[in-house]
């Protein structure tokens, strides 16, 4: 349980990390028309691919077990 427990605090702290290495890749410029929504949109975006392809590793490791 402990590991389990491990591992998802690393995702999360995984997933704060690049939400600000994506605020650096999405700079917000007054002259521009980018504003903070759809920055925040491209974070949350990124977000839920980086947890999808976390799952995906998971659940095929999890299947790749039952399966020996």
């Amino acid at each position: 349980m402990k590991k389990i427990h491990a591992v998802y605090l690393a995702m999360v702290a995984s997933l704060l990390e690049a939400a600000s290495a994506l605020a650096q890749v999405f700079p917000v410029d007054t002259a521009t028309t980018t504003t903070i929504t759809s920055v925040k949109a491209d974070i949350v975006a990124w977000g839920v691919v980086f947890i999808g392809v976390a799952l995906t590793v998971f659940a095929y490791r999890r299947i790749k077990a039952l399966v020996r």
